[in-house]
């Protein structure tokens, strides 16, 4: 490989990994990057809260960004698990490579079944630390149809300490 073509991957990695995408967009951007992230999507937000706080942003503003996105991502992924099933049985047939999906579907919703057996509303406050994996954690609770008030209360709980932890921690190195 060419040392050119290095420093090019290289350059559109950084590019990719500085999500200025939504820096440009200041809070709101952050907002919108905490609620995709929050959805199984892996977008890094700490990079952006970095990049935020080093320009000045309020740190409580910041906060609030992270908590509102990430609590309606979690709120999406419930939904999605919660009645998602029977729209997307509804919406059409079902072909050889959706049948196989599905069957790939049921077997990670049989694992996150057994880690909310075993680690229960605990599971779920954790959840917010565990990138992607803890995005279907919430899905498979709308899936098993916890109680709605009680995963809220466990989910925000979670995602504010997350918040919390990250933001006070960056705030203090910038």
């Amino acid at each position: 490989m060419s040392y050119e073509l290095f420093m090019e991957y290289y350059l559109q990695a950084q590019e990719i990994l500085a999500n200025t995408t939504f820096q440009e967009y200041g809070i709101i951007g952050l907002f919108l990057n905490s609620l995709l992230a929050a959805t199984a999507l892996p977008l890094p937000t700490e990079i952006l809260t970095s990049a935020l706080l080093i320009g000045g942003e309020n740190i409580f503003l910041v906060a609030i960004a992270l908590i509102t996105g990430s609590v309606i991502g979690g709120i999406l992924n419930y939904s999605i698990g919660f009645g998602g099933s029977k729209l997307f049985k509804k919406i059409g047939r079902k072909s050889n490579v959706e049948e196989h999906v599905e069957r790939d579907i049921e077997k990670q919703e049989k694992k996150h079944h057994k880690l909310l057996n075993r680690f229960g509303w605990s599971a779920i406050f954790f959840a917010a630390w565990i990138p992607v994996v803890g995005d279907l954690m919430l899905i498979t609770a709308g899936v098993k149809k916890m109680k709605f008030r009680k995963f809220l209360i466990v989910m925000t709980s979670g995602k504010i300490v997350k918040t919390s932890v990250v933001v006070l921690g960056l705030g203090t190195l910038f």
